[in-house]
């Protein structure tokens, strides 16, 4: 169940400044995680089988860069 909220959240990052604002603004990634209910490792798999979906490697890059991004809240 969660790892549809992860799916569901790399949808949403990509089209959503304000929610991208929304998990910049939390002081601790745990208080992040508790609020977009998943986990590290659901976040890992949800970003996994989205780049076995990718056909270029622009595409993977973004993701790569998502996961990054992600990491470093």
């Amino acid at each position: 169940m969660a790892l549809s909220k992860a799916i569901q959240f790399l949808g949403d990052a990509i089209s959503s400044k304000e929610l991208r604002d929304k998990c910049a603004e939390f002081k601790t990634r745990r208080e992040m995680l508790k609020w977009l209910d998943f986990n590290d490792v659901e976040f890992e798999d949800a970003i996994n089988m989205q780049l076995v979906k990718c056909r270029s490697a622009d595409d993977a890059e973004f993701f790569h860069q998502l996961r990054m991004w992600f990491k470093l809240l």
